[in-house]
């Protein structure tokens, strides 16, 4: 017989475990036997819903239930809805996605050939940790204590690698779960690659920024490198669930903008710059200046108006000077 439509029985994460031909219309759907699809689904009526085509397409009927149907976020019940393009329905606890014989499919995606591209991403793979391993051995070398002893450098050492296979672990666990696969490598990859490029960002930014006096370099690579880690976090989901990677992409950059503002709102509240710090962290060396010095009277005068908010904000409430008459000369 002819096969009309498929309709399948999705997991939570998209993936269809299930599928029925449908030969002829209408089609009855509930937990009764005697249904045409029998779902195994407390929250689903006896006779949950029917599927009628008419003049126009095929049509979802929601039957005698409680939970009606669900298309996307819209309740269906008691009225019939024409089906778009692989639709997906929710009766119940149950996700149903409607594919009709004869309509447009989306266009064949390329596959990657991972055998092929093996070598290429395990050199890149250890450039990643290369890179990553002499900058952190470089700030641990800076951060240093004379006198400290080896072990406890060691230690923090390997403590970053050690919380970097942890991190790209979980996210690993999390592809398994609803990609069926221990995506390890490509986590590895984005958690490596986006930390090192903001901390490359905000050092090029801060050498920049005194190099040329323009302390909104600094600040602006310090958003950059905020924007970076948000990329990270976005990359990290979008490998977890790839259809879904525009919604992430809409969260996390709606939770940087409001985390933003809200961080510009504090920091305003305390007198302190919008951004960054009020001075640079480090000096970079004199030969990179290009910047002319200003001589002390010039930068005097260019910070005479914080002496005000500055002496407000250094007198501390409880040290204002007594009067001569509260003194207790005894």
């Amino acid at each position: 017989m002819e096969t009309l439509a498929l309709i399948e029985l999705l997991d939570r994460d998209g993936q269809p475990r299930a599928a029925v031909r449908v030969s002829q219309w209408p089609l009855s759907v509930g937990r009764s036997i005697d249904c045409d699809i029998v779902l195994d689904d407390p929250h689903v009526a006896p006779h949950h819903a029917s599927f009628v085509l008419r003049a126009d397409g095929l049509h979802v009927e929601p039957l005698h239930t409680v939970n009606g149907v669900r298309l996307g976020r819209a309740r269906i019940a008691g009225e019939s809805v024409l089906l778009q393009r692989s639709t997906t329905l929710q009766m119940g606890a149950s996700l149903l996605r409607v594919r009709v014989a004869g309509e447009a499919l989306e266009p064949e995606q390329p596959l990657v050939d991972v055998h092929h591209n093996t070598g290429r991403h395990v050199a890149w793979l250890v450039l990643l940790a290369c890179a990553a391993a002499l900058w952190a051995g470089f700030n641990q070398w800076v951060a240093s204590a004379p006198g400290q002893s080896g072990s406890e450098i060691t230690m923090l050492y390997l403590s970053a690698p050690i919380a970097l296979a942890v991190w790209c672990g979980i996210w690993a666990l999390m592809s398994k779960l609803f990609q069926h696969r221990f995506a390890f490598a490509p986590h590895l990859e984005v958690a490596l690659f986006w930390p090192l490029v903001a901390m490359v960002v905000q050092t090029i930014s801060g050498l920049v920024a005194f190099s040329f006096s323009m302390p909104w370099i600094a600040k602006t690579g310090h958003v950059l490198a905020i924007a970076a880690l948000g990329m990270m976090l976005w990359r990290h989901l979008a490998i977890v669930q790839p259809p879904r990677r525009r919604s992430f992409g809409i969260i996390v950059a709606t939770i940087l903008v409001v985390a933003g503002g809200l961080s510009v709102a504090e920091r305003a509240r305390h007198q302190q710059p919008w951004v960054g710090d009020l001075y640079l962290g480090t000096l970079s060396l004199p030969a990179v200046r290009v910047a002319h010095p200003v001589s002390a009277d010039a930068f005097v005068r260019s910070a005479a108006p914080l002496e005000k908010s500055l002496s407000k904000w250094a007198k501390a409430p409880g040290d204002e000077p007594q009067a001569d008459g509260d003194t207790d000369d005894d």
